[in-house]
């Protein structure tokens, strides 16, 4: 009996949180241990990692996130649901309280994605391959990934 061929995908997210990180993941892809990543576009280091990605011909979606540093669209200008009154997200705790009690207004979640989208497109020049979320915010309740992902 023939077995089905099947092709494992091993994604390394936070790409572009910092570049030591970076490192590792490249190191590990080039091993072909990790076969995608995950950019992390409101991270400290998404630029360089974008050059790693393009360098190396990383296959590379979007880590999008509402939890964790500042975001990338016009929230960053102002006030937003999404963020605390320091200009932050609200951390992974803090937005899945404000996600279960109805204070994250959909609309920002959107507008948020969609800039983090159009950061994603300037720094590779593409589409991602693929969308995944920053601490696992795409499985909360209310569907804050926009219907593009």
């Amino acid at each position: 009996m023939a077995w089905p061929r099947v092709r494992l995908v091993v994604t390394a997210d936070d790409f572009g949180y910092c570049p030591r990180r970076d490192e590792g993941i490249v190191e590990a892809f080039l091993a072909g241990a990790v076969t995608s990543v995950s950019l992390l576009v409101n991270g400290a280091a998404a630029e360089s990692a974008a050059e790693l990605a393009r360098r190396h011909q990383i296959p590379t979606g979007l880590h999008a996130n509402l939890s964790e540093g500042r975001p990338v669209g016009s929230a960053r200008h102002g006030a937003s649901s999404l963020l605390s009154p320091e200009g932050f997200f609200l951390g992974k705790m803090g937005f899945r309280e404000a996600v279960a009690a109805g204070d994250v207004a959909l609309p920002q979640v959107r507008e948020e994605l969609e800039a983090q989208l159009g950061r994603f497109r300037e720094l590779l020049g593409r589409n991602p391959t693929h969308v995944d979320g920053h601490q696992h915010v795409h499985v909360l309740p209310g569907g804050p990934m926009p219907s593009w992902a």
